[in-house]
Parts: C-alpha cells; structure tokens; sequence
C-alpha cells in the first residue's frame, strides 16, 4: 500500500514534504491503521476497503495556487459544487477530490478542487486563505458531483462503491 511506503511521493517525484502535508500523510495513515484492524467481511473482494486505501493508492499531491485569472470565489462548505461548477465554467480546470488541510486547521478533511495542467491546486471554497495540502485523485467525468446533490464521489455511495469494488 503507497500510504505505508511511498506517500511522500504521492504521483510525484520524491521530494520532502511540507509540515502540511507530513500531518496529512500522519492522518491518513491513522485512518489506515484503524482501517487493519476491522472486520472486512461486506467488502471482501473490494479492490480498496476505503476512501482512505483508494486515495492512498492513487492519490498524488497537488500544489496550492491563487485562483487564476477569471476564476471567482464560490461560498464556504460546498467545495464539491463549487469544483464542478469551477471545472464547467473553465474547460481548463479539471475537478479533483481528496483530502486537503487548510491554512487555518490543524485536522484535514474530505475536499474538493480544480487542477491545472502543472498541478496546482485551484481552490475556488478556500480561496480567501487557500489549502497548505492537497492530495487527491481526478475521478472519472461520469462520477463528478452534480446537482441537485452536489455530492462528492469519495462520498456519495453510488460512486464511492463503485471505486472501492473496482478502483480507478
């Protein structure tokens, strides 16, 4: 599992991490280590046992960056409709989730984004005082939050399942 040997490289080359993200990959790896200690009877033949295995395994790190040019802020606490609504306004953005801790947390939490071609995080929730970590996946288009839901596909059943059973 990447999460036990190579998070600090997450999709990337190796490099040192950030404090932001040292206490990302610290959490994730506590979920993971609970996550070894259950009975696993209902997910037996899943690829992944959770969201934290499934972004372990595929997860790679993305750098936070200030919205762009023409790109607005959106409210607080809908990241998930906020990066799909990013995502179709700007072709060039592409909807990313995961896990991400904020500038202003010390606990990270399930997270929408957008992406750019280089990697940067483009963070249309947090854009006031931005994310300090991001990792995450780009899920398939047909799995992105729509309306009126807006959920995200690391927790809207219908999606999530179907990740966990199959992978990406």
């Amino acid at each position: 599992m990447r999460a036990a040997r190579d998070l600090t490289g997450a999709g990337t080359s190796v490099r040192r991490l950030s404090a932001a993200q040292e206490a990302l990959v610290d959490w994730l790896r506590g979920h993971l280590a609970l996550e070894s200690q259950l009975d696993h009877h209902g997910t037996a033949g899943w690829k992944y046992r959770s969201v934290y295995g499934l972004v372990a395994a595929h997860g790679r790190w993305f750098v936070p960056a200030a919205l762009p040019a023409g790109v607005r802020a959106l409210p607080k606490r809908q990241c998930f409709a906020n990066a799909a609504a990013t995502e179709r306004r700007h072709p060039e953005l592409t909807y990313s989730e995961g896990f991400a801790l904020a500038h202003d947390s010390s606990v990270p939490t399930a997270h929408a984004w957008c992406t750019d071609a280089d990697g940067h995080a483009i963070d249309p929730t947090w854009s006031d005082h931005g994310g300090s970590a991001y990792l995450g996946i780009v899920p398939p288009p047909a799995l992105r939050p729509r309306a009126p839901r807006n959920w995200g596909v690391l927790e809207a059943p219908g999606s999530l399942f179907r990740l966990l059973r199959r992978g990406l």
